[in-house]
């Protein structure tokens, strides 16, 4: 091969890879989680609303009261994609922090204010394998009224970055 057609392969294989997603790591397991097969077919049975996204509609359960927000996808080892949960908290547009804790699969964490921005996007947050001890599990911080995880890669594939405008339903936190 001449050095001209090696530089024309590398950058076009470079150009590729650098478009191509990094693949989403499996689901872990967790001694805390022994019914994770019952915690998945109980996520996707919820009921769950649209929320338009610049590539397409995300199907999102609501989470709007302290005991759903703490356990949250706990224990859940399959999120088909453009699903997801949405966290609503009050009072609205505050700092929120989530502790990843029994997480078995990798997410991307979307932050919104109340007035439907993306204040932050934390991509391909990594699931907790078992024995992690608590000071290593991932955490995540934005600002926001609600916060939306999707399977890993869901953000970018739906186009939803920092600055995106989603329309979120009318929910209110519960105590």
């Amino acid at each position: 091969m001449r050095p001209t057609n090696v530089y024309v392969a590398l950058t076009v294989a470079l150009a590729v890879s650098a478009q191509t997603p990094a693949p989403t790591p499996p689901a872990t397991t967790s001694d805390d989680c022994p019914a994770a097969a019952n915690a998945t077919a109980h996520f996707l049975g919820s009921a769950a609303f649209a929320v338009h996204a610049p590539r397409g509609k995300l199907s999102l359960v609501p989470v709007d009261d302290e005991a759903a927000r703490e356990r949250g996808l706990m224990c859940v080892v399959r999120i088909p994609p453009g699903k997801g949960m949405i966290f609503v908290f009050a009072p609205p547009d505050r700092p929120q922090s989530f502790w990843m804790k029994n997480t078995l699969v990798a997410l991307d964490m979307v932050f919104v204010d109340a007035a439907g921005t993306v204040t932050a996007v934390a991509p391909r947050v990594p699931p907790t394998p078992n024995g992690t001890p608590d000071y290593a599990v991932a955490r995540r911080s934005g600002y926001g009224q609600f916060v939306i995880e999707l399977g890993a890669g869901d953000a970018a594939r739906h186009g939803i970055v920092r600055g995106t405008k989603l329309a979120p339903p009318a929910l209110t936190a519960q105590p």
